[in-house]
């Protein structure tokens, strides 16, 4: 069974806050891309867990995805890197997943710090290229640069749910297709 398969994923959206959203470089976009890693995950069972960086002073997470997300698992968090939160260690562990796929901001603080830890105790790191970004593309650009240059897979979002839904024709197919025509 491939690394990418949904048996073997769970989902991490990072800090999709109020006070970040608002000054991050192609927010619409990332959150397009990231409201489709939850509804396929949703669809087709993969676990899916979330973080708020500081919720009392950074706000909650935006809409659509709080809505996408309220029956899902939400971790607060002080720490740069999610993996310092010892409950999403056992989350992660729990779930039995050997693939982490990230999305969320920023690119180079958050993100890049839940992808080195990550990666340092074993598991498989998928970055949605389109639904991670920063303050600047300068810093996009080099996170993403340096994501390649550890060891993990960077592609689009679309890439990792046509790969999850492995057939056309499906009714979760046909759902699915429906949001990323759309990109609701």
């Amino acid at each position: 069974m491939s690394f990418l398969s949904r048996e073997n994923c769970v989902l991490c959206v990072i800090d999709m806050q109020d006070k970040l959203a608002k000054v991050m470089k192609k927010l619409d976009n990332t959150t397009k891309n990231i409201s489709l890693l939850i509804k396929a995950s949703k669809e087709l069972d993969v676990p899916i867990f979330y973080t708020e960086q500081y919720p009392k002073g950074l706000g909650e997470t935006i809409e659509p995805l709080k809505s996408l997300l309220a029956d899902t698992q939400r971790f607060d968090k002080m720490s740069f890197s999610a993996l310092e939160i010892p409950e999403i260690k056992t989350f992660i562990v729990d779930s039995s997943k050997t693939t982490v796929v990230l999305c969320g901001i920023e690119s180079h603080i958050c993100v890049l710090s839940t992808t080195i830890d990550l990666i340092e105790k074993g598991y498989n790191v998928i970055i949605a290229k389109d639904a991670v970004t920063s303050r600047e593309e300068e810093f996009y650009n080099t996170a993403v640069d340096f994501y390649n240059s550890i060891g993990a897979k960077v592609i689009p979002s679309e890439s990792i749910v046509f790969y999850w839904l492995k057939f056309a024709g499906t009714e979760s197919f046909k759902k699915l297709q429906k949001v990323i025509l759309s990109k609701e």
